[in-house]
């Protein structure tokens, strides 16, 4: 019975849905049609889901279009903290950077 139980949990999990990269994707269509209400929401659920640098970056990237300055840079720190190579996430943060100086003078 055991085993019966655990080879159900396995292909169970092996065939359960995977949320993280469903909320990802409508995420970034929503983040496409300027929704970044939404498109913040179903991040941060990504990122409650799987703490991934991808989910992290698309938050800052949220964040940042909603005004949220502050927790943009915190999310981009994050993910370069995960990822520190990824090239994505480095030109973002650059580009953010860039803004947030811009906008202070």
């Amino acid at each position: 019975m055991r085993k019966f139980l655990l080879l159900a949990f396995i292909f169970l999990s092996a065939c359960a849905p995977d949320f993280y990269r469903y909320n990802i994707d409508l995420g970034i269509k929503a983040a496409k049609l300027k929704l970044w209400k939404e498109a913040l929401y179903r991040f941060k659920r990504a990122v409650e889901l799987k703490p991934t640098a991808e989910a992290y970056n698309n938050l800052a990237v949220a964040y940042e279009a909603l005004g949220d300055f502050k927790r943009a840079e915190e999310c981009y720190k994050k993910a370069l903290k995960l990822e520190p190579n990824n090239t994505k996430i480095r030109a973002n943060y650059a580009i953010f950077l860039e803004l947030k100086k811009r906008r202070k003078k």
